[in-house]
């Protein structure tokens, strides 16, 4: 076991991991990366978490620990509550609102029980070695907020006026960061600066709308959220918490936050704050989960397609569409991407149900009445992203930022569709970056899908910038540097 770079002598802190562990698995797995490169290199790491993932956090090899029961979906009212009523709003900025106002904020007591006890048992762990603790947060996760703002109300085992731990923010969503010619987040509206679109006179008539918009976005669409981000951090000690929105204090409320994505997928900025930083995007992951099987047609007719020479009328391009692992309603793309695809000779279409065990409800694939051809068309409960993208050609997807990640790493051209949480950002960037098209809908029709995948597949510009971008993301390693950033937030 190796001794990580300027700390020979001195133990190595202890390191509790704080994450959103009750939403999508996308917020929990980079997390369960960072923990299991750390756990490599010498470092004893906690990871608060629900129970169904306790298995992948076991398997990083952290040691686990589970949240606050007002947070977990078996015997929390919040989660089924919080469902419920979300699937009668209407989608898009109503649905958002309602997000922020309940799921967000509705977490942060249960988030800040679950923090003091795994403090608590951290630090008891750390006493008889006289080891420090460094605090790595998911920006998403609120519960270590109050300690940052003024709660004077210290965990078990640390004394009144002793510093609590410094924290390492790991943002893997977007960059939620208001700044000079960003328009707000999350409306999906992309950058104009003075060089281009119009020169200075279009530039500054913009910044004017992003500016009304965002004032539109505070004080009226999101204000229940605002205020009551506010009133609950004050409820749980916080007493000096800014008068700012909620998605950029999670920013910037760590002593150092990385952004966990190469900065050719953010818009440029210029008044970046100096701590927060990019660490780079994770790289593909060369193993599957234990247990895993691929399915029987798998050798056959993707390995056994990618085999095949490029230019054989036998080979098929290879087309992924997944609906995403939190919100799995198969009408909103499986269903039309099945039907703009099915039947065709030259594409293989995969379509991912998003966990194992899934199967395909009724009324999303064609029924026998439609005469629809089925037989290029796989259907699959789960496979890992990585081990399908390393054959695809083409990815249809919800517009998660996981997902979008996952393609960049592995050099997949993207048909973007989502409008929900932060799936619009995603989809804007997906059209900034150059990496695909951006349907604008959490529902495209039929022809909108089959003309997005026919343009990727016929315009090569799309393939060359997800090679470039891949090629580009792959000169870093963001794991050493969050090992780099823990080291630097150390007392020593």
């Amino acid at each position: 076991m190796s001794t990580p770079t300027g700390t020979p002598s001195a133990p190595l802190p202890l390191i509790l991991i704080l994450c959103t562990s009750s939403t999508a698995p996308g917020h929990v797995l980079p997390l369960c990366a960072i923990a299991r490169h750390l756990v490599a290199r010498g470092y004893a790491v906690t990871f608060v978490g629900g129970a169904h993932h306790r298995a992948l956090i076991e398997a990083a090899g952290a040691t686990f620990f589970p949240v606050d029961g007002s947070l977990t979906p078996e015997h929390g009212p919040l989660l089924p509550r919080w469902a419920a009523a979300r699937a009668r709003i209407p989608e898009g900025w109503p649905r958002m609102a309602h997000d922020f106002a309940t799921f967000f904020v509705g977490q942060i007591e249960g988030q800040v029980r679950s923090t003091q006890a795994a403090l608590e048992a951290v630090r008891r762990q750390a006493r008889p070695a006289g080891r420090e603790v460094l605090v790595v947060c998911e920006t998403m996760w609120f519960g270590y907020l109050p300690w940052k703002w003024g709660k004077k109300d210290r965990p078990e085992g640390w004394a009144e006026g002793e510093s609590m731990p410094r924290s390492l923010g790991v943002n893997v969503t977007p960059l939620m960061l208001d700044g000079v010619g960003m328009p707000p987040f999350p409306l999906g509206l992309t950058p104009v600066g003075d060089g281009g679109g119009g020169g200075p006179l279009a530039a500054a008539a913009v910044r004017e709308r992003d500016a009304l918009l965002r004032e539109w976005l505070y004080k009226y669409v999101a204000k229940e959220a605002y205020d009551a981000f506010r009133e609950k951090m004050k409820a749980c000690g916080g007493t000096e918490v800014p008068d700012e929105w909620m998605v950029n204090l999670s920013v910037t409320a760590h002593d150092t936050t990385l952004q966990l994505c190469h900065p050719l997928l953010e818009y440029p900025r210029a008044d970046l704050p100096e701590h927060v930083k990019f660490a780079g995007c994770l790289p593909p992951s060369k193993t599957v989960p234990p247990g895993f099987v691929f399915p029987a047609w798998w050798e056959r007719d993707v390995v056994g397609n990618a085999r095949l020479a490029a230019d054989d009328p036998a080979r098929r391009s290879v087309v992924v569409v997944s609906q995403g692992t939190l919100v799995r309603d198969y009408s909103m793309l499986l269903a039309p991407t099945i039907r703009a695809l099915a039947g065709r000779k030259d594409v293989l279409l995969i379509a991912l149900l998003g966990r194992q065990g899934a199967e395909v409800p009724p009324g999303i694939l064609p029924s026998p009445e439609e005469s629809v051809d089925v037989g290029n068309v796989r259907i699959a409960d789960f496979i890992p992203y990585d081990s399908v993208l390393t054959y695809a050609d083409v990815m249809v997807f919800n517009a998660g930022y996981g997902g979008f990640m996952h393609c960049v790493v592995n050099g997949v051209p993207v048909v973007a569709a989502g409008i929900t949480e932060d799936k619009a950002e995603v989809s804007a960037r997906v059209e900034w970056t150059g990496v695909g098209i951006n349907l604008r809908t959490g529902r495209p029709s039929i022809s909108a899908v089959a003309a997005a995948v026919d343009e990727i597949l016929r315009n090569d510009k799309y393939r060359a910038r997800a090679r470039e971008l891949a090629v580009e993301v792959a000169k870093g390693n963001p794991l050493e540097v969050v090992e780099r950033e823990l080291r630097a937030l150390t007392q020593g």
